[in-house]
């Protein structure tokens, strides 16, 4: 029953009274919560209003707070058209206390202004997802006794429990309770810690005093949380009591444990060796954008536990309450992070994202599926300088002021130097490389991390994203780099995890992505407002070939699949069977005729299998795993397979064929447009012949001040430039001395 309006014209910072706006001309809409207005194509950004009016009666002794799980991304509420307070940041749960707006009357009116616009004080300010807008979270009305837990500080529900496990194996949690106390009266809180079977193992009454109290509990010897061997949890619950009497309760589930790494071993949870073999994923889901509901997060879920995956990195920002749930429950290890992409000199920006960082960290401690907390993720796309280093740093600080039983975490983009300062600031690091992508050949991938564990073997080192796009329509027997072919990010997927998962210095890795997800300055391999490199489709309908292909490695799970089944026309004569399996030896059943195959990489392939004209019907099985598809022998390659790409852009391996010629485009101790943005920025001579060849580019360049080789900067800017174009600047270029 709410209504809902775009306003284009307005500006919600100057809103203190809603009496001030004139609505009568608005076009509402009734919506429900949760809801996002954004659509593919049309993609509004700016104000928007949302009202619903409300009957609440509440007597003198009680508060009212307003809540919201999330609101994208600059929220400002008014009841009974008076402003009660506003909210920067689309992420994190927050709440108002609208007790004295709501007494006196019964019925109410609630009204949301948002904006989902990009606005300097706000992180993030950039990145490769969409932000959609919307009160894309529930809504929820809390009434309290006068005296009760403060449901404002930082969006927590007033209590905020933090766990670890100390020298003895005893379970200590360290328990931060908030106070909002009107009344007189002495008040007191009981802490009560039950086990699985319900059995109380704390129970203690002490006196409580009015905002910040701090309680230590220790539990002996507790049963571990575990992972996905022993989820265990205990559930926690703190009851404020007057006169003996409870007048407000909290309950959690907790979990006790230890995390730490090692620069040549990995990661360790309850000091016993694990690999981390995890997925990132976004929270949008297909047909819904952002506003899922607790049945999409358990279907994500669902594909998380079917893959085989014991980590999820939840990308970039903080994900509903119910997805830590469902980590905690299943033992997930999880990968928290604030979106923090991009940096703002001001004041106002570093006190945003401190706030955001503050939030996801206070509403969360309590999970014992999180594992990590990201503080950045490719801040230095945009810029690396003493600023960025001193804020990364001020994240870092407030991580272990806050919480210093876990590992404070960043992700830093591929041009981020080895001897950079950003990977000497948190616990982990993390590096986003896409050889055989963006750049250079998969194999590269082998010889970078090699040279950065070299040059930094104190460093605990991850790889937290890596990928390729595919279009489900496309496909090739051949696949190659920007084919957009399901082979290719099969084949992308096949030889590069081998490369880090044999390295025992990679704590772990995660796949770029587990998802399809919306960015809506993406159009890219026949596909708009996607980001194409997930597992999975956008809709969570498709599994991809690649998705199978890390449940062979990952999942205990007795299964066969058929991979490049939706290559279904084939040129009649002979093709290869490809099957993933995480069995050791798979049977084929090919037109009639049985082969078989052993394996122990989880790909299995059987060679020259006969394709006639029509159908082809290929049965795999081993043990009880069974799957089958039909090819379709053809005369002639079926063009639909096959991605035409009408603006190419920049393909520097086009301009040489060896070694040579390769020295002549970009010749040793010369400035190229392989050289890093901000090298170039340092050049008053490169600058003045970059300014000459496209003053958007030079433009560009000083406002991002980024590490982003120039080369990757112009593949962006394919409307603008030629190839041609590109070769002449070069040609500039390679004329200035290093």
């Amino acid at each position: 029953e709410w209504q809902f309006a775009k306003l284009p014209e307005v500006d919600i910072e100057s809103i203190e009274h809603m009496d001030q706006m004139d609505t009568s001309g608005c076009m509402f809409e009734d919506v429900t919560i949760p809801h996002t207005w954004y659509q593919d194509g049309n993609a509004y950004e700016g104000a928007v209003i949302y009202k619903r009016s409300l009957e609440l009666e509440i007597a003198s002794n009680q508060n009212v707070f307003l809540q919201f799980q999330g609101a994208d991304r600059w929220c400002r509420v008014y009841v009974d058209d008076t402003y009660v307070g506003e909210h920067k940041g689309g992420y994190a749960a927050f709440a108002l206390d609208i007790t004295e707006q709501c007494k006196g009357k019964k019925e109410h009116e609630i009204t949301v202004l948002l904006d989902n616009r990009s606005f300097d004080v706000i992180s993030p300010l950039a990145g490769d997802f969409t932000v959609f807008g919307g009160i894309y979270r529930d809504v929820n009305v809390i009434v309290t006794d006068q005296d009760c837990f403060d449901r404002t500080y930082y969006g927590t529900d007033g209590v905020i429990v933090c766990t670890d496990v100390d020298e003895a194996q005893n379970g200590v949690a360290s328990v931060e309770t908030h106070l909002l106390k009107k009344s007189d009266i002495p008040l007191y809180v009981r802490y009560i810690c039950r086990d699985h079977q319900g059995d109380i193992v704390y129970n203690e009454i002490v006196e409580i005093n009015q905002g910040k109290n701090i309680k230590k509990i220790v539990i002996q010897h507790p049963q571990l949380w575990n992972g996905m061997t022993n989820p265990h949890m205990y559930s926690f619950t703190v009851e404020l009591m007057r006169n003996h009497e409870v007048i407000d309760h909290v309950e959690k589930l907790i979990g006790f444990k230890t995390v730490r790494l090692d620069a040549e071993t990995g990661f360790y949870l309850n000091e016993s060796h694990m690999k981390i073999n995890g997925v990132a994923k976004h929270q949008d889901f297909g047909g819904v954008f952002n506003a899922t509901t607790e049945k999409h997060q358990e279907k994500d879920m669902a594909d998380l536990l079917e893959i085989g995956a014991n980590s999820v990195r939840l990308s970039h920002y903080q994900h509903p309450q119910k997805m830590y749930d469902l980590c905690d429950e299943t033992g997930m290890i999880v990968w928290a992070e604030i979106p923090f992409l991009k940096i703002s000199k001001t004041e106002a920006f570093f006190e945003n994202a401190c706030q955001q960082l503050k939030e996801l960290i206070l509403q969360n401690m309590h999970h014992p599926s999180i594992c990590f907390w990201g503080v950045q993720n490719e801040i230095a796309m945009f810029a690396e300088d003493e600023t960025t280093y001193e804020q990364v740093r001020g994240l870092n600080n407030l991580v272990k002021e806050l919480d210093s039983t876990r590992i404070s975490a960043s992700a830093n983009l591929f041009c981020v130097k080895n001897d950079s300062e950003l990977n000497f600031i948190t616990d982990a690091v993390g590096y986003n490389i896409y050889f055989g992508w963006y750049y250079g050949e998969m194999k590269d991938n082998d010889d970078f991390i090699e040279k950065f564990h070299q040059e930094n073997p104190q460093v605990p080192l991850g790889i937290t994203e890596y990928g390729v796009d595919c279009n489900l329509k496309f496909h090739n027997t051949n696949p190659k780099v920007k084919d957009y072919s399901e082979e290719f990010q099969a084949l992308y997927h096949e030889t590069v995890y081998p490369i880090f998962s044999k390295k025992d210095y990679i704590w772990g890795t995660y796949v770029w992505n587990f998802y399809d997800f919306g960015s809506k300055i993406r159009n890219e391999g026949g596909v708009k407002y996607k980001n194409g490199k997930g597992l999975i489709s956008y809709d969570r309908r498709t599994k991809k070939d690649a998705f199978y292909y890390y449940k062979s490695q990952w999942s205990d799970q007795p299964f066969v699949r058929i991979a490049e089944s939706r290559y279904v026309n084939r040129e009649v004569g002979a093709m290869d069977v490809k099957v993933y399996s995480n069995q050791k030896r798979v049977m084929l059943l090919a037109n009639g005729i049985e082969v078989s195959c052993e394996s122990d990489t989880g790909v299995f392939v059987f060679k020259n299998i006969s394709i006639h004209h029509g159908q082809n019907v290929m049965k795999a099985h081993s043990g009880t795993s069974f799957d089958q598809v039909c090819f379709m022998g053809v005369s002639q390659p079926d063009s639909s397979y096959v991605f035409v790409d009408e603006n190419p852009g920049l393909n520097v391996k086009n301009w040489f064929i060896d070694a040579l010629e390769e020295e002549k485009m970009f010749p040793k101790g010369k400035l190229s447009i392989r050289e890093s943005c901000l090298v170039l920025l340092e050049n008053e001579e490169a600058m003045k012949v970059i300014d000459a060849f496209n003053e958007n580019l030079g433009k560009s360049l000083r406002d991002r001040r980024g590490g982003l080789p120039l080369e990757r900067v112009l593949t962006y800017m394919k409307n603008e430039v030629s190839e041609e174009d590109c070769k002449r600047l070069n040609a500039e270029l390679i004329k200035i001395d290093k």
